[in-house]
């Protein structure tokens, strides 16, 4: 099965390019600076990168062409937020051009995924597909964990520290998180051709928990001898806390608190009727991927 990838600056496109390639799954990731995304990179690439801009398209766009029709195209979000008007207009632009793109190259059946924070923008995205005439199915997914996703990052850098300063609306928060690689296996075992088609679906892990629940875990795990110590304050004043004594990333804690905002926890059991799937552990995943 030749597939076509394009969001590779996602968290999860920077590990479909080293983790979804197949025997009989080629990858053909589209990006639009191959060497700032090698640059980037923490895992081996087994998929093949080329270069093309969806933007502004040019020439690299107009002479791609694979050597054998393209049987899948992954379109994972390329914008931080569907919410703001002038992201979900780039986005709007950018997957016309890939839906462009993968029909020059004989394909006719695409993945579209997005964050649940994504869901209420949704019908634009839909608008887009159907307007097209593509077979397409949208994935919303629940936040994509592992080695160096926002949630793993978080996670280590409050746990190096000597206290964790908490409200309780974000500690109290429910969701059930999914591995990024659980999440890539899944779309390499389901038959694209035969289901899901011209359908919206939602996908989690196998366990819903809190946030203040995921801490404990990442503490058992990871730093079971961390002397750090839990301290309530007020929302207003938590951002400033993280900045100034906890050196935390802005750009990290505000994608963090973004996409934790709208997660909720998710029933698996309408795809689970179609497809048998096992999730990886939640430790294993804190541990090791």
């Amino acid at each position: 099965m030749e597939v076509i990838i394009s969001g590779l600056n996602s968290y999860l496109g920077r590990r479909a390019m080293s983790n979804l390639h197949k025997e009989d799954f080629q990858v053909h990731g589209i990006v639009r600076d191959v060497d700032l995304f090698r640059a980037r990179s923490t895992e081996e690439l087994t998929g093949t990168l080329n270069k093309v801009d969806l933007l502004r398209k040019g020439k690299e766009f107009d002479e791609f062409k694979l050597h054998t029709n393209a049987d899948l195209a992954i379109y994972i979000t390329h914008v931080p937020d569907l919410g703001e008007m002038v992201n979900l207009n780039l986005e709007v632009i950018t997957l016309s051009n890939f839906i462009e793109l993968a029909r020059r190259n004989g394909c006719n059946r695409i993945i579209y995924i997005a964050r649940l924070m994504d869901k209420p923008f949704i019908h634009t995205i839909r608008s887009v597909l159907d307007s097209c005439g593509i077979a397409y199915t949208i994935v919303l997914k629940n936040l994509a964990i592992g080695k160096g996703s926002v949630l793993d990052r978080y996670m280590r850098q409050v746990l190096n520290s000597k206290y964790l300063p908490y409200d309780s609306a974000l500690a109290k928060l429910k969701f059930s998180p999914i591995s990024a690689l659980d999440l890539l296996r899944w779309i390499y075992n389901v038959d694209w051709n035969k289901n899901f088609i011209n359908e919206v679906i939602e996908i989690g892990g196998p366990n819903t928990l809190t946030v203040q629940e995921m801490f404990r875990l990442y503490r058992k795990n990871l730093f079971p001898n961390s002397p750090v110590k839990s301290i309530k304050l007020p929302h207003s004043i938590m951002s400033i806390f993280y900045k100034k004594f906890y050196h935390i990333n802005s750009e990290d804690l505000v994608e963090f608190k973004r996409l934790m905002k709208r997660e909720y926890p998710i029933d698996n059991s309408h795809w689970k009727q179609i497809i048998l799937f096992s999730f990886t552990p939640l430790d294993q995943v804190i541990s090791g991927g």
